[in-house]
Formats: structure tokens, C-alpha cells, sequence
């Protein structure tokens, strides 16, 4: 069957989003039933649906308390944002492949877009995470010196830094040598291509500089504040705000593990054990590959592979409910917030209520 893309009409203005020419010749038995796709697909969905809610509503508390301008809300405001990003752009972008059975791949333009928020949304991520595990120790191992430390100048300048940063290492890849942005029909979603040696020497220094080291640096955050907080349970116990605010931030780097790591240990395991087809680039187009077809599984089994292709996209889902735990661990463990949303929600349902009668 012939993969290649056909030319686009002309006189067609935008250009398609999916193309319906790309049928992938995947084997039988690497990917799962229609039926998984179906269940996957309204895990996403309702995910979805839950992560843009709960982030709006962070976001909508945290602009009523803007007139408090503490410096850890421009923290916590930029991860609700890129948490946001995940429920409106990253997770729908994964709907149309489940509910075709993954045999409809994007278009390179499509990809390319899709692939660069995924990069954004991920990188920014761990980057904010490690921001606030670093702010919350500064707090409580300086906390004197803490509000001239940590100013709200600073944090901007912070925040700003790792906007530039995950962007930047997000957009690179697009750069013609680089490679670009594939679909990968196993994991319904669009990953950067390893391509020549500059793409190789590129992905080893984006994964140190945005995945490895930040997350090491939340690691070793983590613990020193619980050192900390153990050490000093007098100065804990005067600064009961900082104390909680550590708390929370504990809760977020705990829970940001735990939806990272599952995925980042299933990543590596069918990596290494050659699992998944290689994504190598020759050329300067976006997507090419060698070695194998889009669905071609050279070394292994297809059941052998469809393993591991599921336990990957599992864990790239479990790593996506980060984004729903954040907010959740926000507005229960802060009085002022849980007071806030309770009047927004007691606004929106005035307006619901008002809106309904005047239609009756």
C-alpha cells in the first residue's frame, strides 16, 4: 500500500489537518483491539475535560487573588497554564488516532504543531516543578532573607527563563538537520525524530538540560526540605504558612514522580529491549525514517511488541494525569483558595440558574 502523501488540491486554502491517504500497513496483532482504542480514547477525553476545568478554575481563583502579588502564585499560575495547555491541545490531539484505530497518521504540518506543545507542555513542566521545589527550600532554609531572595522581579525573571527555554528546545527540532517531528501510530502522539550526529548531540543535550538535571534538582529539593523541616521543628512550627506551603509543594513534586516515572521506566525498558521500531532520519523531510516502515517490527514479535506499545501509552496517560492532580492538591490544601472557589462556583452557578429562568 502506498504511503506516500498525495499532493494537496490547490485550491484548497488550509491545508488538511489528517490526511486520510496516509493508511498505515500495521501488522495484525501489534496494536491493540477497537475496543481498548474506544475505552483509551474516553479515558483521554473525560481527562481532558476534567484537566481544563480544574486548571481554569485554579487559574480564575488565583486571578481573584491577584491583589495579595505573592511571587509563588506567578509559579503556580504558569504550571496551571501549561497543565491547561495538556487538556485543550495535547490529550484531543491523541482522540482522532484511538477513534480510527491508529490507521489515519497527521499530516507533517499537523505534526509538527502538535508535536512542538507536547514538547513545550512536558518541558515546562518539570522545569516549573523544579522552580517551586527550589523556591519552597529557599523559603524554608533562608526563611529571613526568603522575600528579598525570592522578589516577584526575580520570579518573573524565572518564569520567563523556562518559557524561553522549553520553547526554544521545543522549536529547535524543527530546524531541517534536526529532523523534525514523526507521528508514532503506537503511542498516538508526535515525538522528535533522531536523526544525523547534530540531531543526536541535540536530543543528548535537550533530555540532560530539560528532563535529567531538572529532575534530579526536584529530587534533591525534595529532600532537603524534609531534612530541613526535621531539623528546625521550633522554626516549623513559628512559620505554620511556609511549613504548609512546603507541604505543598511536596505533595506536587511527589505526585509529579509518580506520574512521570512509570512512563520514563517503560520508555527505557522497550527501548532497550528493542521494542520499538527505529525512528532514524536520513533525509531532510519531516517524518522519514529507515530501517522499517511505519509499522514494521523488526526483532520482535507482535505480541511481544504490542506489549510493550501498551504499557507506554499507559504510562504516557498516567503521566498526563499530573496535570488534573496539580490544581486538586492546590485548592485542597489552601483555606484561602478553597474560600475562593467556592464563590466562583457559586457565581457561575447564579449565572446558570438566571440564564435558565430568563429562557423559561
Amino acid at each position: 500500500m502506498n504511503t506516500t502523501p498525495m499532493q494537496s488540491n490547490m485550491s484548497d486554502p488550509l491545508p488538511a489537518i489528517v490526511n486520510p491517504h496516509l493508511i498505515l500497513p500495521i501488522p495484525d496483532g501489534i496494536l491493540p483491539g477497537k475496543t481498548e482504542d474506544i475505552v483509551l480514547g474516553i479515558v483521554c477525553l473525560l481527562l481532558a475535560i476534567a484537566i481544563s476545568a480544574s486548571n481554569l478554575l485554579l487559574l480564575t481563583v488565583l486571578w481573584r487573588l491577584r491583589k495579595r502579588r505573592l511571587s509563588t502564585h506567578l509559579l503556580v499560575q504558569s504550571l496551571a497554564v501549561l497543565d491547561l495547555m495538556v487538556g485543550v491541545f495535547v490529550l484531543p490531539s491523541m482522540l482522532t488516532p484511538l477513534l480510527t484505530h491508529r490507521k489515519v497518521q497527521f499530516s507533517e504540518t499537523f505534526c509538527a504543531i502538535s508535536g512542538v506543545l507536547t514538547s513545550v507542555t512536558v518541558t515546562g513542566s518539570v522545569l516549573m516543578v523544579m522552580c517551586l521545589a527550589l523556591d519552597r527550600w529557599i523559603a524554608v532554609r533562608y526563611p529571613v532573607r526568603y522575600p528579598r531572595i525570592s522578589s516577584r522581579p526575580r520570579v518573573l525573571l524565572m518564569v520567563s527563563f523556562v518559557w524561553v527555554e522549553a520553547i526554544l528546545f521545543s522549536v529547535i527540532p524543527l530546524i531541517p538537520p534536526l529532523g523534525g517531528y514523526r507521528y508514532k501510530e503506537t503511542m498516538c502522539t508526535c515525538l522528535k525524530v533522531v536523526g544525523d550526529d547534530k540531531s543526536s548531540v541535540f536530543s543528548v543535550t535537550s533530555y540532560t538540560l530539560c528532563a535529567a538535571l531538572p529532575l534530579c534538582v526536584v529530587m534533591v529539593a525534595g529532600v532537603a526540605i524534609v531534612v530541613v523541616l526535621r531539623r528546625r521543628p521550633k522554626l516549623s512550627s513559628q512559620l505554620h504558612r511556609t511549613r504548609e506551603a512546603c507541604i505543598t509543594t511536596l505533595l506536587i513534586v511527589a505526585a509529579y514522580l509518580a506520574c512521570v516515572l512509570p512512563y520514563s521506566f517503560a520508555f527505557a525498558a522497550t527501548n532497550k529491549a528493542g521494542g520499538l521500531p527505529p525512528t532514524v532520519s536520513t533525509g531532510s523531510s519531516l517524518g522519514s525514517t529507515t530501517g522499517s516502515s511505519p509499522g514494521s517490527n523488526s526483532g520482535s514479535t507482535p505480541s511481544e511488541t504490542y506489549t510493550d506499545h501498551k504499557w507506554i501509552i499507559y504510562g504516557l496517560i498516567v503521566t498526563y494525569c499530573n496535570s488534573l492532580f496539580n490544581p486538586v492538591i492546590y485548592v485542597t490544601r489552601s483555606g484561602r483558595m478553597r474560600k475562593e472557589l467556592g464563590q466562583v462556583v457559586h457565581t457561575v452557578a447564579e449565572l446558570i440558574s438566571s440564564k435558565m429562568s430568563k429562557s423559561h
